[in-house]
């Protein structure tokens, strides 16, 4: 039985499998795939789960919270290529369950992207679950959002970039660490909980005293109390850009309100979701998060297999995945 009750629920037996629970319980078996918001418990009736060491350090930093990794060995952590630390979890109870989380098969930055692994049973994230989600070339968007910051930089100007201060930032912070970076506090301090796993990533935050003088890039999320320093950027003439893969939306410039935008996601575009999907073979397939309905008849109709949305109420997508 596999249905949407705190979390992702998962009954073999006697045994609860609960993938990314709102509550960690203790009498089950409670997996966190990876840091971002909406995959963090809000509340710790245990201090068991099945995680990464790097989701480990996130949950202490963002939810004040101090885990214990315990594994099991029916339960397999594989790499998720979505962020740093993002997890699927292949769980064998009888049948075999792979929960992907957000994930992404495409190899970027010199990782490799998430693997497809056989199953009885896949539950998919369906983000981009829609035809008209195919991602162009990783290493083509990042050579073009790179010749524009260089662009900028040689005529002694400045740019603010909005991505995702978890997991794209971080990408984008390797990629631009040669250029001259700044970053919002909170993606300075993120860099700089990853500096421990062995990741190299600047950690130059902005000096909150004093505007910094051009040439400049500024890396934030644009949330919250950032609207004030962004806004004053913009007024001395910097040009913005944003980080999304909503980008391949027609419009998305105008609507993000930014100069430039490039179609960089964690997650999988429509064409790999399908893929995926065929490569695990499984007899079942149950779609979540984004266009759930949307992906699952296309798997009915187009690959014969056996699919459902988990559809409960969701928080809207968010402007930067």
């Amino acid at each position: 039985m596999i249905r949407l009750t705190n979390g992702i629920l998962f009954e073999s037996g006697k045994v609860k499998f609960r993938f990314d629970p709102r509550r960690v319980t203790e009498d089950d078996v409670c997996m966190i795939s990876h840091a971002h918001s909406d995959h963090l418990p809000s509340s710790f009736r245990s201090s068991k789960v099945i995680c990464s060491e790097i989701t480990k350090d996130f949950v202490k930093a963002r939810k004040g919270k101090d885990v214990d990794i315990v594994r099991r060995e029916d339960v397999e952590l594989l790499d998720a290529g979505h962020i740093p630390g993002s997890n699927m979890f292949l769980v064998r109870g009888g049948k075999r369950v792979l929960y992907t989380g957000d994930f992404c098969t495409r190899d970027k930055g010199g990782r490799e992207g998430a693997r497809s692994r056989k199953c009885d049973a896949l539950v998919i994230e369906a983000t981009y679950g829609k035809p008209h989600y195919v991602f162009p070339d990783h290493g083509e968007i990042m050579s073009a959002a790179k010749d524009w910051l260089e662009d900028i930089i040689r005529g002694d100007g400045t740019a603010v970039l909005f991505a995702y201060p978890l997991g794209k930032s971080q990408e984008l912070s390797a990629a631009l660490k040669d250029l001259p970076l700044l970053l919002h506090p909170t993606i300075a301090e993120n860099n700089r909980i990853l500096l421990g796993h062995g990741y190299e990533l600047p950690v130059k935050a902005v000096d909150e005293r004093a505007p910094p003088e051009p040439p400049f890039i500024y890396m934030t999320s644009g949330f919250g109390k950032d609207r004030l320093r962004v806004g004053s950027f913009v007024k001395r003439g910097a040009k913005t850009a944003a980080f999304s893969g909503w980008a391949l939306d027609r419009g998305f410039s105008k609507m993000s309100g930014t100069d430039e935008s490039f179609p960089l996601s964690d997650h999988c575009g429509y064409d790999e979701l399908m893929g995926f999907v065929r490569n695990c073979a499984p007899e079942v397939v149950f779609t979540t998060h984004g266009f759930a309905k949307e992906l699952a008849s296309k798997i009915r109709k187009e690959l014969g297999i056996d699919a459902q949305p988990l559809v409960a109420k969701q928080r809207t997508l968010d402007h930067f995945c």
